[in-house]
């Protein structure tokens, strides 16, 4: 049996990434990194975001440590945790339920303040990027490997193929003990 100590959460937007990273840190001991706050200074706006070579050190820092769980939706950038981990969990929700979470997620966080998207523009410019992510069929080119815009749920699908020993596909990030005994017995 291999001993899991590295794990890489991948997915689209509100497929549960963060939920599943905080729990599995929580149950497993491990430290949790949230790729959003490599990716973009502050406020995550994309006005404020990390050149590349920040976010690769990141990356390198981060795979070199012996446990670690990482999440995020970002592909290029992201080659040396994909290498290091011992698993990958692509979670893969359905569209409509990643719509709905993007929407009540929006406004409760509107509504809470201090939100710097808030406001129907913002709204409606992230449910596009969600819509485009899961229903995109071909993956587009990346400009650059900081190309957040042009990760899909196929550009996921091309990335991960080459990893495909160690990924987990995962339609339900509530079940973590189901998801446990997964990543136990593998």
């Amino acid at each position: 049996m291999r001993v899991v100590r590295r794990i890489h959460i991948v997915g689209g937007p509100a497929s549960g990434k963060t939920t599943l990273a905080r729990s599995l840190g929580a149950e497993l001991g491990v430290k949790v990194y949230d790729l959003d706050d490599i990716a973009y200074e502050d406020s995550g706006t994309s006005a404020n975001t990390r050149p590349l070579e920040a976010r690769i050190a990141f990356a390198r820092s981060v795979a070199a440590e012996p446990a670690w769980i990482t999440e995020g939706i970002y592909l290029w950038w992201t080659d040396e945790l994909l290498r290091s981990a011992d698993v990958i969990i692509w979670l893969m929700v359905r569209w409509r339920v990643a719509a709905r979470r993007t929407v009540s997620r929006h406004i409760r966080r509107s509504l809470a303040g201090g939100y710097p998207h808030a406001g129907i523009r913002n709204l409606m410019y992230h449910s596009c990027f969600v819509r485009r992510y899961y229903w995109a069929r071909e993956a587009p080119e990346p400009k650059s490997p900081d190309d957040d815009r042009a990760t899909t749920q196929a550009a996921t699908a091309g990335q991960l193929a080459q990893f495909r020993d160690k990924v987990l596909r995962w339609r339900d990030p509530g079940d973590i003990e189901g998801l446990l005994a997964t990543i136990r017995n593998s």
